[in-house]
């Protein structure tokens, strides 16, 4: 995430305090994103602001907000903006039992780990970092390892996608950034929503 002016740094997360975040959110974080929280926390620069995880639990509600922004944003989008990702099944005509296949189907996903802003990371040290609003998704890094400023979605040619193997995120990016090419072999995985 490197020099943001929108973060400070704060000393490191014990591992037991990083245990009870896992815990309590429902994910597994990177093994390498544990060791830099040990090393050095972000928080935002501005108090009151919600563009990063509070890992020491002062503010519960808005790190479970930014936890559960990638689903929120994707139900969202079922609801609102006829997204279906086809893997869920038939497509129910009714709203209502739309969102509530697509919220079932999503919570057999990882849950993601919020870095800060809309960065996310499946739980693998080879995850490529996801940039998350709604059913649209950037990848600007391959891996935790390539932050800041390291090899994109950019550098990876078409035929190796999807970038990553992170169970359904990994897809969704492929189809967010080909799957509007009708000759695209993601094309097929999703409708609506971009």
């Amino acid at each position: 995430m490197g020099s943001r002016p929108d973060c400070r740094l704060e000393p490191g997360l014990t591992e037991a305090e990083l245990d009870t975040a896992e815990s309590i959110f429902g994910l597994h974080m990177p093994p390498l994103w544990r060791a830099v929280l040990t090393r050095a926390y972000p928080r935002p620069a501005e108090e009151n602001t919600r563009t990063y995880p509070d890992w020491r639990l002062g503010d519960p509600e808005g790190t479970r907000a930014l936890v559960e922004a990638p689903v929120r944003g994707l139900l969202f989008d079922v609801e609102h903006n006829d997204f279906w990702w086809r893997a869920w099944g038939d497509r129910p005509d009714a709203v209502a039992d739309r969102v509530g296949l697509a919220r079932a189907r999503l919570a057999q996903a990882p849950v993601l780990t919020p870095l800060g802003a809309h960065a996310y990371v499946g739980p693998s040290d080879d995850s490529p970092v996801f940039s998350i609003v709604q059913a649209d998704l950037f990848i600007p890094a391959r891996s935790l390892a390539d932050l800041p400023g390291g090899p994109g979605q950019q550098d990876v040619p078409e035929e190796e996608w999807p970038i990553g193997s992170v169970p359904f995120w990994s897809e969704l990016h492929a189809y967010a950034q080909l799957g509007h090419h009708r000759d695209s072999r993601f094309a097929g995985l999703a409708s609506g929503g971009l």
